[in-house]
């Protein structure tokens, strides 16, 4: 019998299976499309050579059975209606004590339900978060995890031998809570990620728009960063994708621009709504996303405004410096919201568990995460004086690129949003005075008065 089952053997699943195989970990495994996608996998077996002693089952009762108790079984599928069958079907068939894990997308919300269910059927319930991509899950996933502690406790073992090493030398998972807080976190990460992707693509858009860098010296230009306190994931996989090719033509100048989105960013927007906390960067690039959809009106729009090409210099240190102080702005905004949740809903969540996490095997992995980590109080992030005074010296630097753009009418969304913020935040005096006098007058909504020193 198997010690471990997993459901769905898509690209994450896959990659999940060859490496807890690896690790001698058994496995039996289950997908409801094997007869479409894994016969050529698992018939011979000579592909992925780690994988020659799974399990492989077309029946999810006998894969169930095939999983010694208490049973452990990690489903990877999509988010949404493949996800809930799936969990649906399980609480069905699997006994008292079993242990389910969800380790999809899955909104923080639907989480919390499926573990009520669970606790009704005296089955354990981990709700798990897993960044990576299909690499990072071969070689080492970043996975945030929330539920029962003692299903957390049993399965601890077989993760420490799978997952990376983090700033601190731990194992890149942990847990954040005993309900939703896996998937929360991994919202979180999702939503820094979005921002993370948009400022890299608008540095692109910038260069590329001002008619003085071509494909070969903006991948020069984010190398350079990439070996610097600028250093990501993201920032390397973009380098490779800038400079990929196909017959002898970049790949990126074929690719129409039209960007999809699973859904996370919009469910960190509305926890940002319900907890009254500022998620504009997230906004933004999101916003950026749904207008890309509107493909056509863009098309119709873009005859009517008639844009001659132009040909305009940028200062680089100004916009690395312009690009780090949105990052960081990025990361206070998601910080504020995890500390708004756990006020709010009397969670724990540690920011600095969360980073140390994030910190390798994630697709957020990055020089500013380890910075975030040993240089500032991130559990209370807007207290500490030296991140505001890092955001102050870059803030001249920022406002000068945003000058280029709006002069040059290129939409580099994220970045005067973040600028935006800091103004706010950094003022003691704003424009909301004369909000609530309104509201005061058309809707008899109360008002504070001020008591200024030297008033009676």
């Amino acid at each position: 019998m198997s010690s471990w089952g997993i459901i769905g053997v898509g690209r994450i699943g896959l990659s999940m299976a060859r490496n807890m195989s690896s690790k001698d970990i058994s496995l039996s495994l289950y997908d409801k499309t094997f007869d479409k996608k894994l016969n050529p996998i698992f018939e011979t077996k000579k592909l992925y050579p780690e994988l020659k002693s799974t399990l492989v089952f077309k029946d999810i009762s006998s894969f169930v059975d095939s999983i010694q108790k208490p049973r452990k079984i990690l489903v990877l599928v999509p988010y949404g209606k493949p996800n809930d069958q799936v969990i649906s079907k399980l609480l069905e068939i699997l006994d008292e004590g079993d242990i389910l894990i969800d380790g999809g997308n899955t909104n923080p919300v639907i989480s919390s339900n499926n573990h009520l269910k669970t606790k009704k059927n005296k089955i354990l319930y981990l709700g798990m978060g897993v960044s990576g991509g299909t690499e990072g899950v071969l070689n080492g996933p970043s996975m945030m995890i929330g539920g029962d502690i003692n299903a957390f406790n049993i399965v601890k073992k077989d993760f420490s031998l799978i997952t990376s090493k983090t700033i601190d030398k731990s194992s890149s998972f942990d847990f954040f809570g005993d309900s939703n807080q896996g998937h929360f976190v991994k919202m979180i990460h999702n939503g820094i990620e979005y921002v993370e992707m948009q400022l890299i693509s608008s540095i692109y858009k910038l260069l590329n728009d001002s008619g003085n860098y071509d494909n070969e010296k903006i991948a020069k230009i984010f190398k350079e960063w990439n070996n610097s306190n600028l250093k990501s994931y993201l920032l390397d996989i973009s380098i490779k994708k800038v400079l990929e090719k196909i017959d002898d033509k970049y790949l990126i100048d074929k690719i129409d621009d039209l960007a999809g989105d699973n859904g996370t960013g919009r469910w960190m927007l509305n926890y940002g709504i319900e907890l009254g906390c500022s998620t504009s960067l997230l906004s933004s690039a999101m916003d950026t996303r749904f207008i890309s959809n509107l493909k056509g009106e863009r098309n119709k729009i873009s005859k009517i405004i008639k844009q001659s090409p132009k040909s305009f210099d940028i200062n680089i240190n100004s916009l690395s410096r312009a690009y780090q102080f949105c990052r960081i702005i990025n990361y206070i905004q998601a910080f504020c919201l995890i500390n708004a949740a756990n006020s709010s809903y009397n969670w724990n969540i540690s920011i600095s568990k969360a980073l140390n996490v994030w910190s390798n095997g994630s697709i957020i992995k990055s020089s500013l995460i380890n910075l975030f980590y040993s240089n500032y109080s991130v559990e209370k992030i807007l207290n500490d004086k030296t991140i505001i005074t890092d955001l102050n010296d870059f803030k001249s630097d920022l406002i000068d690129i945003i000058t280029v753009s709006l002069k040059n009418d290129v939409s580099i969304p994220c970045f005067a949003d973040a600028l935006n913020y800091f103004n706010q935040i950094s003022n003691n005096s704003l424009s909301t005075n004369m909000i609530q006098a309104q509201r005061n007058y058309f809707g008899s909504h109360s008002i504070k008065i001020e008591v200024k020193a030297g008033n009676n």
